[in-house]
């Protein structure tokens, strides 16, 4: 049989084929109908998977030439995606609009309608006063007052914050809101936690926990909040350039200001929502000063400061044990991100004013411009500078080493003091620029989250002798992160503790930690005053060659792995945080590296001959 022949006849069968179910339809147009509806709802489908996988495709690998497909841009949205599910389920309450409505949010809450005026404090309920056109929100408003009685005890609470109201208002409150304008500004958030004044504790105690609710409720405008800081101690009412700079990490108007300004202002002001967070809110009074006919004092509610802004997800990970185990704390990474993301977002210019600003130090320290060439080549080292309490004492000595040994090799180190930076930008610019900071614990070292990433921090953990005086020991630990060590942890930085011994005290020099004799030689040098002997009072020496250690060791040798990492750091140095790959991994992640608590306590405890001192 010819293969012409068998061509015919499977073109006649497929004929015959068709014919039949050309006949079949006519017969049964309502099958056919059926059929070829169902054909096209399939192609349709299946072209609309295809199109979604190519596309799908498409965005994944966009994404991943711009973030590397990393393993913390991985991370970061398998977390976004986890806070998403969180915030749509917990509460009981439904989803809010607001963070400082949230029934889990233990630490805000606000106040509707309220005015500022006479030196008084009053709910407006005046009709038809108010700029927007939502509901009037005047019934249950409480009767309220501000206690500074449950401050820190080394707090010397200050007098002027008086902040009472109560409901209804009197006829001189009504005559004077009815000429009060409200805030074009609908949502005005007082913030306060303890020791605030200090940039550190305010940066986790404050910020961390603000910045996480404001991930989860993010606000429809930055310029619908106003943010006002709460300083409960007198003395220690100044409002630092350091609170506008991480401040600047929220999504807010950049118009910040002190609670107190907003209680001495005289202007009358009416605002929309008056939000306090860092408190504690109780169904009773305390203030014996209150007095007020009008009030119900059944109803009444008194709140005081707290200790931090509490954010129950990111508190819960970010304890002693989440810092030990891993990564579980992301809340300080989120910030920096947020910090360095918004910063960028506001000015494009800031990477240009970065490499202008590094240029210019290395002209003012004496670097010929023909030696510059790129400036990214560069590594600036600070060295934290302080004028009272905690100075550096041979701080000179460390630059002229380092200048003699690494100049060369393109390492610069130069003192930075905050202090000297007058502005939020100079701020900015001061630590952005550098590629490493080294430092006294509580000497500007959290500006070091400003740094660029796999940037380092040396931490001089203070010489805190048990048998002398224990005030401090917190900033000492090498078995756990120290306060600083929890602000860098999990972040894509480098972290590292050297801890200073007794011959970093210039005092009592012909005595050794174990001699005998010593705290009574410390004590007369001190006038027997313990106070005058702490770590955050005590000037201090650093170890020349410890310096030079650190630069040649991480500074100028890259980083092939976390487990050369740890070598390097082994002998001298305790390692917080560091952003490493692990193996023949090639994906970096951030790793921690903690002393034993056995190595840790003969740091604490030296030569048992110290309990004989």
């Amino acid at each position: 049989m010819d293969a012409a022949s068998t061509s015919g006849r499977g073109e006649s069968s497929a004929t015959r084929r068709m014919g039949h179910h050309l006949y079949t339809a006519r017969r049964k147009p309502l099958l056919s109908l059926v059929l070829v509806f169902g054909l096209c709802i399939f192609s349709v489908m299946r072209s609309s998977q295809t199109v979604s996988s190519l596309q799908n495709h498409t965005r994944e690998n966009f994404l991943g030439k711009i973030f590397n497909q990393t393993e913390e841009y991985k991370n970061e949205a398998a977390d976004n995606r986890r806070r998403d599910d969180q915030t749509k389920n917990r509460g009981g309450g439904g989803s809010s609009r607001h963070f400082w409505e949230r029934e889990d949010n233990p630490s805000c809450f606000h106040l509707n309608k309220i005015c500022h005026g006479n030196g008084a404090w009053f709910y407006d309920d005046v009709p038809n006063n108010h700029v927007t056109s939502s509901p009037r929100m005047l019934l249950n408003q409480p009767s309220i007052n501000y206690s500074n009685l449950d401050v820190p005890e080394e707090y010397d609470p200050d007098e002027r914050y008086r902040f009472n109201v109560a409901s209804p208002l009197n006829n001189s409150q009504n005559k004077t809101a009815a000429t009060c304008p409200y805030s074009s500004t609908p949502y005005h958030i007082v913030v306060q936690s303890y020791y605030n004044h200090m940039i550190g504790e305010f940066y986790s105690r404050t910020v961390r926990g603000l910045n996480e609710w404001m991930r989860d409720f993010p606000p429809k405008s930055e310029e619908d909040i106003q943010l006002y800081v709460h300083m409960a101690s007198e003395g220690r009412q100044t409002l630092f350039h350091g609170h506008h700079l991480f401040l600047g990490a929220l999504p807010q108007s950049d118009k910040i200001d002190s609670f107190l300004s907003l209680i001495e202002n005289k202007r009358c002001q009416c605002f929309e929502k008056l939000v306090f967070c860092g408190y504690k809110l109780h169904d009773y009074n305390l203030d014996d000063d209150y007095d007020n006919d009008d009030t119900n004092m059944d109803d009444h509610l008194t709140f005081f400061t707290a200790d931090k802004i509490e954010h129950l997800d990111s508190d819960e990970t970010c304890d002693g044990r989440g810092f030990r185990k891993g990564n579980r704390c992301t809340a300080y990474n989120h910030l920096r991100q947020d910090l360095l993301s918004r910063y960028e977002r506001k000015d494009p210019l800031l990477h240009e004013k970065i490499r202008d600003y590094r240029h210019n130090i290395l002209l003012e320290n004496g670097v010929a411009p023909q030696q510059i060439g790129n400036v990214d080549d560069w590594k600036i080292v600070g060295l934290t500078d302080r004028k009272a309490r905690r100075v550096w004492l041979n701080i000179d000595e460390v630059i002229q080493t380092c200048e003699t040994n690494f100049l060369l090799k393109k390492v610069l180190c130069i003192k930075v003091n905050v202090e000297e930076a007058n502005s939020t930008q100079a701020q900015l610019l001061m630590h952005m620029s550098l590629d490493s900071m080294i430092g006294i614990h509580g000497a500007q070292l959290t500006h070091g989250v400003l740094l660029p990433q796999e940037g380092f921090i040396l931490e001089i953990l203070p010489w805190i002798p048990h048998n002398i005086s224990d005030y401090g020991e917190w900033t000492a630990t090498t078995d756990r992160p120290t306060p600083l060590g929890e602000i860098f942890h999990g972040t894509n930085l480098h972290h590292l503790g050297f801890r200073l011994g007794r011959e970093s005290v210039p005092m009592c020099e012909h005595l050794g930690w174990s001699d005998r004799g010593l705290k009574a030689c410390l004590m007369n040098e001190t006038n027997e005053n313990n106070i005058k002997f702490n770590w955050s009072n005590r000037d201090f020496n650093v170890d020349v060659n410890m310096i030079s250690k650190f630069i040649a060791s991480f500074l100028l040798k890259d980083i092939p792995n976390c487990s050369r990492m740890y070598k390097r750091a082994e002998e001298n140095f305790v390692i917080y945080n560091t952003y490493c790959s692990k193996g023949e991994d090639k994906v970096k992640r951030a790793k921690q590296y903690f002393h034993s608590r056995s190595r840790a306590r003969q740091y604490k405890y030296g030569s048992r001959q110290d309990d004989n001192n």
